[in-house]
């Protein structure tokens, strides 16, 4: 087992470091620069910019500002500042983590409903939200609700990729 910088020890069923087949570096199938289906450069189903229906600013029943339910900053009950259950340095904290392309920690993630995530730096700062835009899809709102172009998209086995606005691989996963 693993211990973070917050204190949290990584559970071995989400560390690539232990388990091989969590990494895009060895795992082929949930590498987006392998695997094309996974690939918004390659399957614009998944890619906000080519697929109006994922895109936040084009459908307004995936954006936060339309949709308080789904809004830390105006749903209190969906806010890690005031429930505590939702931060990673809350010694009872159960989450995901994120990894960079070299299987280093960078982050957790909080599932708070089957809509929102929220996403915490290494430190466990809170710097933004995932809000669900279709199956295997999230896209990435900052703490203020601005959607920043970034978004996650099912690695098809495990959990997500990163991916920046342009359809790139950000090099970021999360198990």
């Amino acid at each position: 087992m693993t211990w973070t910088a917050s204190g949290q020890a990584i559970d071995c069923k989400h560390d690539p470091k232990f388990d091989n087949n969590l990494s895009p570096n060895f795992n082929s199938r949930i590498n987006p620069e392998k695997n094309s289906n996974i690939n918004p450069k390659f399957n614009w189903n998944i890619n906000p910019l080519h697929n109006n229906d994922v895109n936040p600013s084009f459908n307004s029943t995936i954006n936060p500002t339309n949709h308080f339910e789904f809004n830390p900053n105006i749903n209190k009950n969906l806010n890690p500042m005031f429930h505590n259950e939702y931060h990673p340095k809350n010694p009872i904290w159960k989450g995901l983590y994120l990894f960079n392309k070299d299987d280093e920690l960078i982050g957790y993630v909080s599932v708070a409903t089957q809509q929102l995530m929220l996403s915490f730096n290494s430190q466990g700062e809170w710097t933004g939200f995932f809000v669900k835009a279709a199956n295997g899809i999230y896209n990435f709102f900052d703490i203020n609700g601005e959607w920043t172009g970034k978004y996650l998209c099912f690695d098809s086995v495990f959990g997500f990729n990163v991916f920046e606005k342009d359809g790139s691989w950000a090099g970021q996963h999360i198990k």
